[in-house]
């Protein structure tokens, strides 16, 4: 029993002794480690609002994705919350553009108020052009086009997205979608669905 005893007594005067251990937050900054798993955010300017961070959010409650057609534009609504994220770093290893979500190294995330913990982003929507289905969001569109280079010149669709995010003046005369319409040559110069460009191929 005795040797036991020695080295409680040892291990008690070394930590009397050495330097102290406990950070001095918040009276001073923590520093966090290289490669820390913080807070997600969001780079506004290389999202595209694809919705592939949600996909593979493992916590059903911290990304959501929300599609509202009926809104004039109509627009995809990314909320997340991150009071329910487990920082599992799934969305930046799954991101379309790599760099649309990253983790941060913001840690100290405790809030008294519930109301500014979610965080929500717009996206503008396109639809087709002739039935009105969804196709994606249109930052999505022109980043595949612009990833494509000239490989995009046999997708009419995303050369007409581009040359739309390049417009200043909004379209005067807006047509509504027909989806009872049948396919028309003009057509191949719209934005469509799969199922719609499928139909206009086959009866073309």
């Amino acid at each position: 029993m005795r040797l036991p005893k020695l080295r409680e007594l040892k291990e008690a005067v070394t930590a009397v002794f050495s330097p102290r251990f406990t950070t001095r937050f918040p009276a001073e900054p923590c520093v966090v480690p290289e490669r820390y798993r913080g807070k997600p955010e969001f780079d506004l300017e290389t999202c595209i609002g694809c919705g592939a961070c949600v996909n593979v959010c493992p916590t059903p409650r911290c990304l959501t994705m929300v599609d509202d057609l009926e809104a004039d534009p109509p627009v995809r609504r990314i909320t997340h919350r991150f009071d329910a994220c487990i920082f599992c770093g799934n969305c930046q290893d799954n991101c379309t553009t790599e760099t649309g979500i990253e983790l941060s190294e913001k840690w100290d995330l405790a809030t008294l108020d519930k109301e500014s913990i979610p965080e929500t982003h717009e996206f503008e929507l396109q639809t087709c052009e002739k039935c009105g289905a969804l196709i994606g969001a249109k930052k999505h569109l022109v980043w595949l086009y612009e990833k494509l280079g000239p490989l995009a010149y046999t997708n009419p669709s995303l050369l007409i997205a581009k040359s739309g995010e390049l417009l200043t003046q909004p379209q005067d005369i807006q047509e509504q979608p027909q989806p009872d319409r049948a396919a028309e040559t003009s057509d191949f110069m719209r934005i469509l669905c799969p199922k719609c460009k499928c139909e206009l191929n086959i009866r073309l």
